[in-house]
């Protein structure tokens, strides 16, 4: 065998970060996870909807929402969003059918009629013309809102700021550990993200009654909350 493939072989076995064939470190290790979370306001909106009209002729249902798409990113320009926060992708046009008992009971698919649908998702960074928006957008005849998002400009930054937390976390974690052991503790051996991220959470809106048709209903942004799981392996001292 080669020198230099001995040197090598050697330098692998012995070397205190050898590692095992799944990965782990052969040495003693301090196995720890960590959690950081940071929180903030809400500085933007993401609102998705569907418009959607299903009937026999295709044209006709097709006409009838691209109508009311077309309002829909007019009110969004007159809200002063941008092209770039307005997606709207081409609409999909597939048969609906329904299941028909016969008299003898046997069933079969009937056509019911062409579903054309066309999902719209507008980014508002104004949130104090939330109200303004919901309005418009049942007033153009929108079919369903599905849901309405908080985000932040900052989510990055602030996903950063997470993880370092939960980087420190799992520190002190695995220091109180080795200290409970009676041992020291190593060099980080590996440091690994837990899956992804959890989005932010929902934002709590509660739509005070309107004492009349002028008032405008209160909403209560809250916060959104983003999250980091790091996964830490040290090696164990003496």
């Amino acid at each position: 065998m080669p020198k230099l493939i001995i040197l090598l072989l050697f330098l692998i076995l012995f070397s205190p970060f050898a590692v095992s064939a799944d990965g782990l470190p052969q040495s003693p290790y301090i196995q720890v996870s960590g959690h950081g979370e940071v929180h903030a306001a809400p500085d933007m909106l993401i609102v998705s909807m569907t418009l959607e009209k299903t009937g026999m002729d295709a044209k006709a249902a097709r006409a009838d929402v691209e109508g009311r798409a077309a309002k829909v990113i007019a009110l969004a320009r007159k809200l002063g969003l941008a092209d770039k926060d307005i997606r709207a992708p081409a609409v999909t046009v597939e048969p609906q059918y329904e299941w028909h008992n016969s008299s003898g009971g046997d069933g079969k698919q009937v056509l019911v009629g062409q579903h054309v649908s066309r999902g719209i998702t507008l980014t508002l960074r104004d949130i104090a013309r939330y109200g303004d928006l919901a309005d418009g957008l049942f007033a153009a005849g929108v079919t369903r809102l599905d849901g309405v998002l908080p985000d932040t400009g900052e989510r990055d930054k602030l996903q950063q700021e997470a993880l370092g937390l939960a980087v420190g976390a799992a520190h002190t974690k695995a220091l109180a550990l080795a200290a409970a052991a009676g041992v020291s503790l190593g060099a980080a051996y590996s440091i690994a993200e837990n899956g992804e991220s959890r989005g932010p959470r929902p934002m709590f809106m509660a739509g005070a009654s309107r004492a009349s048709a002028e008032a405008a209903p209160e909403y209560l942004n809250g916060e959104i909350e983003i999250d980091a799981d790091v996964q830490v392996y040290y090696l164990m001292g003496r």
